[in-house]
């Protein structure tokens, strides 16, 4: 063989390297652009149920009709169990305030449904028999309460509805939240905005079809054990930007892309990654809006997030086979993840 034809050989075989490795790095973009495809074929229309539409603005003067009718309408949530309930709470001067601010927020949520029936088109692709009723609701927990919610929706599976709680999406400004005797923290009222809303939902869903290594005391099986409902989410909306789906602020992800590298080498020379130190949790876990190290809250939980970004890319693994592993020790060598 000639000189010409091994330079040849060898740069075709760079190129093919090359090719392979921009493939693998594509292989999440891909899937998203197939997510998009999908949304613009949607033509789902499934209603999202008004729950506290239906009860609070009604003629007080013939509850109990109403409570009937509902339950007879709707018994999935307007159980025959919680009649009295129901005509208590739609008297009651607390929860009729609260419905007067939700009703202002919320009295056209046309946009946000159709945001959440597109992410339901594209779940269909990945678990064909999830189709819960969903329902928006009020509590007075707003009100009094001192542990206010990370994520104020809940899926229940076996009584398949999802739950959106509307009085926790006022606005990260809303008097609910600042004129009380423990405000509630800013890290904490970013999220009652109701943009995250379907991406919350999308987490909770995730959180239930997401199989946990229950050995949460080390910190990489919390990162990842954290980060696999970040990653369902963000397949089943696509469109949506990283701190939509993360439910932070964009300055906390143009925090994470700017220092990763340093706070991932951190974390290595520590060896921190297998170990159970409560104190890890707080630094690295747990939402806040800055950690004792200067960082935004939930740093591990992100990293994971591009860890099993990275283990999804390089490897020939579908949403379900991530959302199933538990052996995360497989996951960290096999994604090559280097930030």
């Amino acid at each position: 063989m000639n000189k010409m034809n091994k330079y040849l050989v060898i740069f075709f075989s760079i190129w093919l390297v090359f090719l392979a490795s921009c493939s693998k790095k594509e292989k999440l973009k891909k899937e998203k652009y197939k997510n998009k495809k999908k949304l613009s074929q949607c033509n789902r229309s499934q209603d999202v149920f008004r729950s506290e539409l239906n009860l609070f603005e009604q003629d007080e003067s013939n509850l109990d009709s109403i409570v009937n009718s509902l339950n007879k309408d709707y018994p999935y949530f307007f159980h025959d169990t919680l009649k009295t309930f129901f005509k208590e709470i739609a008297l009651d001067y607390n929860y009729n305030i609260i419905f007067d601010s939700v009703y202002v927020k919320f009295n056209d949520i046309d946009m946000l449904s159709i945001d959440i029936n597109k992410g339901f088109c594209v779940l269909e692709n990945y678990f064909q028999n999830s189709n819960p009723n969903i329902i928006t609701m009020i509590d007075d927990d707003v009100v009094d309460t001192f542990s206010p919610p990370f994520n104020p929706i809940a899926f229940d599976y076996e009584k398949n509805i999802i739950l959106i709680q509307l009085q926790w999406f006022l606005g990260k400004s809303h008097i609910f939240y600042t004129n009380r005797a423990q405000p509630i923290p800013d890290y904490l009222a970013e999220r009652y905005q109701k943009k995250y809303i379907p991406s919350m939902i999308f987490n909770s869903i995730g959180s239930f079809y997401s199989k946990r290594n229950k050995n949460n005391s080390e910190l990489l099986t919390a990162m990842i054990n954290e980060a696999k409902p970040y990653f369902f989410a963000e397949l089943m909306l696509p469109l949506e930007s990283d701190n939509i789906i993360f439910g932070s602020t964009q300055n906390d992800i143009d925090f994470f892309n700017q220092n990763v590298a340093s706070v991932w080498k951190y974390i290595l020379e520590n060896k921190f990654l297998f170990s159970g130190e409560s104190i890890l949790k707080q630094h690295f876990i747990q939402p806040t809006k800055t950690t004792q190290l200067g960082t935004p809250g939930r740093f591990g939980v992100w990293i994971g997030w591009q860890m099993l970004r990275s283990y999804y890319n390089n490897n020939q693994v579908t949403l379900q086979d991530i959302l199933k592993e538990t052996n995360y020790l497989e996951i960290l060598n096999k994604s090559n993840y280097k930030p």
